[in-house]
């Protein structure tokens, strides 16, 4: 998977995406784990644009997959290789 947010470019499987911006994040130590900073972009996008933002309950890859798929179809980032 490929991904651009803003100016920077990501790459590799979803989750390894997911964990690089969990490590960005101004204190990466309030996410214990990947998953558990997907349920925050989860809450932060429902509740900046008052959608629905439903997830797979089916693991980490897929959650942050679709989370990514999300954020696209709001313009927060932009889908370059879904690979």
């Amino acid at each position: 998977m490929k991904i651009r947010i803003d100016e920077t470019t990501y790459e590799g499987t979803a989750t390894e995406i997911m964990e690089s911006l969990r490590l960005l994040t101004f204190n990466p130590d309030d996410f214990p784990d990947t998953d558990s900073y997907i349920r925050q972009l989860q809450d932060n996008f429902t509740r900046s644009t008052d959608m629905e933002c439903e997830l797979p309950e089916s693991g980490v890859e897929e959650r942050a997959r679709a989370m990514f798929e999300q954020l696209a179809r709001i313009g927060g980032l932009e889908t370059l290789d879904d690979g």
